[in-house]
């Protein structure tokens, strides 16, 4: 009966799939087939007899839950099984449809996104006094304070001392907005995903009877990725499992590094001291990395006190290439590197795809991706989206362009549509008016004209007026530059705009801030943006002489997690870039960054290049780095040096 599930498993997938019933901890080191432990885990518990609608199987992404119900279909013989499997807010959007009138919903809740959030906190923010709404934190950011509140199961005065300084002056009026904004959820019946989560824990706790149904029902609970459950899934998940103790759960404390979203890496870590019954699994067998890569990623996870032993072991033994230090010049001499040997890798026979560029933040991609457009390499960004692309650069090129040309209709289009209520119709017809004046940025402040707007509208047009004619003032002054210029558009309202309408807004504004930096003294608006149109026009050339599927990837670590590629470029191994500066001042954020170097190691199969620059342009000058601390924790006989020299090619 188990041998179509078992025979092509080694002894420690077998040994976990197969594990008796009760408390178990799977630590599947990277390449070690973890995905396939879960899926077959769950195959053995159904040809044992275990009723499909006792199980829950819970996963992090809907791509995840659809791969294990495919494998699942291909392993299985018979009907197609119906288990109670997806992410975590998926099942509590379930369950709160089933029982939310134990918690007070009257009927199913209305799900609310991120931009219906943020609109539900302006309308909060619309009914404090003029002079008191003007000195108020964005929503969008406030939004992020309340969110991770939640998650870790933390007050949110401790959140925002912790984590969100900027909150601090006025984190008397944030708790108040807190409180208005929960009740007008609840008045409305509406919830947003993090109350998919609260209320699922709430219904847990409405009585013994809902608990011991639930207990009763999801008799056996099994968990993927559970290094980066948060504080409150983790609860939820300890409440369900306290019955019967049927807890599966499988992770790799060595790549946990969503600390930002709220995972916390201790919940993984103490699972042992928490079911002192549980059995520990290791998967050590890794089945995607040479022998002198994974000597190098055991050797970094070391550096880390708060760890669980395990030790990864090739499958692959054969002797490969030693990982590679590279010392380069400058930031610019990497680039030049890179798309140098990836010319020659191309040109040896390796498919682009299997070739992959990863960095610590995405402002390190810019020199590359320029220099592969440049070479005509086909490239794409795990994001989708190039640098230039990216809704927060549009944003601040739209800026830069009305400098310009304050008629450029599609820029002055762009920044009116990201104003609350204003239409495509409300912006093409102020956009009309304003042709007809002389001075466009002084008249989107003038009442005349800001009749002619959506009166819901006209203060978000007056704000963008005045942020306009700011700008332009710091671009009459002598000392001006473009990066001047993008850290001013920041400062005079934009980080409110990045921080209500955009996704992930702490990265986006880190992106700015490096990049503007990047740009230093650059003085010449107009060559600059010259430059970024033919970079998009390189960037096309590139794509269109490529095959869709054939193209060098170019990656932020965090995006990479769960793949591989045959060679591996990771960017500017320094200190102050990777790790951060800030990580450095609290050990448990150090900690994560060494187990993101950790993850980015053990992307590669064949061959590791980490990159060393010595120098970086910042603010218009030449900056002095310095290898990164994770590099000197290695150690030397682990790793080849060697040096880039760009003149000699």
């Amino acid at each position: 009966m188990d041998s179509r599930i078992l025979n092509v498993l080694n002894e420690e997938q077998r040994e976990a799939v197969t594990a008796p019933d009760g408390p178990a901890l799977v630590l599947a080191g990277a390449g070690s087939g973890k995905t396939r432990v879960l899926t077959h885990r769950v195959a053995w518990l159904l040809e044992k007899g275990v009723p499909a609608h006792r199980m829950l199987v819970l996963t992090f992404t809907k791509k995840a839950a659809r791969v294990l119900q495919h494998r699942l279909a291909d392993l299985l013989t018979g009907p197609q099984v119906l288990l109670w499997a997806g992410t975590f807010h998926h099942v509590g959007y379930r369950l709160l449809r089933e029982f939310g009138s134990r918690i007070g919903y009257t009927g199913s809740p209305v799900v609310i996104d991120r931009e219906d959030q943020v609109d539900l906190l302006k309308s909060i923010l619309s009914a404090f006094p003029e002079g008191l709404r003007k000195e108020l934190p964005p929503a969008g950011l406030i939004l992020n304070a309340i969110s991770l509140s939640r998650n870790s199961m933390l007050s949110l005065e401790d959140v925002i001392y912790d984590r969100f300084s900027g909150l601090i002056p006025a984190i008397e009026t944030v708790l108040r907005i807190r409180t208005e904004y929960e009740e007008l959820k609840r008045k409305d019946r509406l919830a947003d995903f993090d109350d998919l989560l609260t209320g699922w824990l709430d219904i847990l706790e409405s009585g013994p009877d809902v608990l011991e149904l639930l207990q009763q029902r999801f008799r056996f609970l099994l968990v993927d990725e559970y290094q980066d459950t948060n504080p409150l899934q983790s609860t939820i998940l300890d409440k369900l499992a306290a019955r019967h103790k049927s807890f599966f759960v499988v992770g790799d404390d060595s790549q946990s590094i969503y600390s930002f979203r709220g995972a916390h890496v201790e919940n993984i870590l103490t699972f042992p001291d928490r079911y002192p019954e549980a059995r520990i699994y290791r998967l050590e067998t890794n089945y995607r990395s040479s022998p002198p890569i994974l000597d190098l990623a055991n050797r970094i996870i070391l550096g880390n006190e708060r760890r669980i032993e395990k030790t990864l072991r090739p499958f692959h033994t054969e002797e490969g290439e030693s990982p590679r230090t590279v010392g380069l010049y400058s930031d610019a001499d990497q680039a030049h590197f890179i798309g140098s040997t990836v010319d020659q890798l191309l040109d040896g026979g390796t498919q682009a795809a299997e070739i992959a560029i990863l960095y610590r933040s995405h402002y390190l991609s810019l020199p590359v991706q320029f220099e592969l457009a440049r070479r005509k390499i086909p490239f794409s960004i795990t994001s989708g989206l190039r640098f230039y692309e990216q809704a927060h650069i549009k944003d601040v090129l739209a800026h830069l362009r009305l400098l310009l040309n304050p008629l450029d209709t599609l820029a002055m289009n762009r920044l009116l549509r990201m104003i609350p209520r204003m239409g495509e119709r409300s912006s093409e017809k102020l956009i009309r008016v304003l042709g007809e004046v002389e001075d466009v940025f002084s008249a989107l402040t003038d009442e005349k004209i800001l009749k002619t707007a959506p009166s819901l509208s006209r203060e978000g047009v007056r704000k963008l007026g005045e942020r306009l004619v700011s700008l332009r003032e710091v671009q009459r002054k002598e000392e001006s530059t473009v990066g001047l210029l993008v850290m001013e558009i920041l400062e005079a309202g934009y980080r409110r705009d990045l921080y209500d309408i955009r996704e992930d807004p702490e990265e986006r504004e880190a992106d700015l801030v490096a990049f503007a930096e990047q740009l230093g003294e650059q003085k010449d608006l107009e060559g600059f943006l010259g430059e970024i149109t033919l970079l998009e026009n390189l960037e096309e050339m590139a794509l269109s002489n490529a095959s869709v599927p054939d193209r060098v990837i170019l990656s932020s670590i965090h995006q990479a997690k769960g793949l591989e590629w045959d060679t591996v470029f990771v960017l500017s191994m320094n200190e102050g870039v990777f790790p951060p500066e800030k990580s450095v001042l609290r050990p448990q954020d150090l900690e994560e960054e060494r187990r993101l170097f950790y993850v980015a190691v053990t992307r590669a199969r064949r061959d590791l290049l980490l990159c060393v620059p010595e120098s970086a342009i910042s603010r218009g000058r030449g900056e002095r780095l310095y290898p990164s601390r994770f590099l000197s924790e290695i150690g030397p006989d682990l790793v080849s040096e060697t040096r880039y020299e760009s003149w000699s090619f």
